[in-house]
């Protein structure tokens, strides 16, 4: 595993006007206030943590890198074309670290899978590790982090954020929020889960395109038949009962829908892209002037039992690059991307208007 941790440029030798980016240390998001979104919030003996992260230098980190990319290239930072340097994100885990060392992992969840790799992580937390989570969120150091796991080019890499670091040098005055009412008797153990349960993790935008609703069927231990419908990810249970397979029916926003099937990894039932047949697409416009502005309509038809997309997306200064989901209902993109473009060039002229398809889910316009 490296230990590097700052952003890097690469620099593409067999185009040298192209470099590459990479992240380095990861960062709690900010909401619109700038308060940094991390928050526990408590209601009697139960207790829930909410984490908002994400893995990608900032508008400063990037200029500073392509300031000395240039600088090296010996060109102006406005000729340089910049993109997304070969980065894969495996999977994010919240973690609680005791004094002892012993970690207990909170929550585990995918990334956005475009930069900024920005993911939200919810857990419950039990009685016995809240004095540390309170801590943490308070701003004391190595108690509570969240782990990026990944690769970067062809390396191997962990990276991990302190929560309660972050929010120590945190400007903004508020870092957390509470909501403690006063017990009235102390809080009870946990009771065991029952062994025909297992824990539901949700970690796609049901509610948001392309997922309108998503429909959970199967038997339980005795046969008897279950089902329940997930509107957005705060009406999904926290368990499901236990079974070999799990029967999951996608809903689009015009009625449309298919089918998938998913089976309980060692965390008990996930709902990730990859269960729902979901696809990242990005789309990216590299080499524009700083001025330009490039707008596109984008349609997406599956070939096969899939849902159907259209977007209209605008793609800015530095990345030049957008990133979304479609249901393409398999593992791969599996139908076509038709793209219209629209463009006006550093000095205002507007470029005539063109058309790109693609069945492949990275599209270069």
């Amino acid at each position: 595993m490296s230990s590097h941790s700052s952003p890097r440029v690469l620099i593409d030798r067999h185009d040298p006007l192209t470099v590459r980016l990479l992240p380095g240390e990861p960062a709690l998001d900010l909401s619109p206030q700038g308060v940094p979104m991390a928050s526990l919030v408590m209601a009697g003996d139960s207790a829930s943590l909410q984490i908002s992260a994400h893995w990608w230098p900032d508008h400063d980190e990037t200029d500073a890198l392509l300031a000395r990319a240039a600088e090296e290239l010996e060109v102006a930072p406005g000729e340089l074309i910049v993109a997304i340097g070969g980065v894969e994100v495996h999977g994010i885990t919240l973690i609680a670290r005791e004094d002892g060392g012993h970690e207990t992992v909170l929550a585990h969840s995918t990334s956005s899978g475009a930069p900024p790799y920005t993911t939200i992580l919810t857990a419950p937390v039990e009685p016995t590790l809240v004095p540390l989570v309170k801590d943490a969120v308070s701003g004391s150091a190595g108690k509570l982090f969240v782990r990026f796991d990944a690769t970067l080019e062809t390396e191997r890499v962990l990276r991990e954020l302190d929560v309660g670091r972050a929010l120590s040098t945190a400007p903004a005055a508020e870092t957390h929020t509470f909501a403690v009412p006063d017990p009235s008797r102390p809080p009870e153990p946990v009771p065991a889960p029952s062994e025909a349960q297992l824990p539901l993790r949700v970690t796609v935008p049901v509610g948001d395109a392309p997922v309108h609703r998503l429909d959970l069927s199967g038997t339980d231990a005795a046969g008897a038949p279950w089902t329940v419908s997930v509107t957005a990810p705060d009406t999904a249970p926290a368990r499901l009962p236990a079974g070999e397979s799990l029967h999951l029916t996608v809903q689009g926003e015009d009625g449309s829908s298919y089918e998938r099937t998913g089976t309980p990894d060692a965390f008990g039932w996930t709902v990730d892209d990859r269960t729902l047949g979901l696809v990242t697409v990005t789309c990216e416009a590299p080499g524009r002037d700083q001025g330009a502005a490039v707008a596109i309509e984008v349609w997406y038809q599956p070939a096969g039992d899939g849902l159907p997309d259209h977007r209209s997306l605008t793609l800015s200064p530095p990345a030049w690059s957008v990133s979304w989901r479609v249901a393409s209902g398999r593992d791969d993109l599996d139908g076509e991307l038709v793209v219209d473009v629209s463009e006006t060039d550093g000095s205002g002229t507007t470029l005539p208007k063109h058309t790109v398809r693609s069945t492949t889910p990275h599209v270069r316009i």
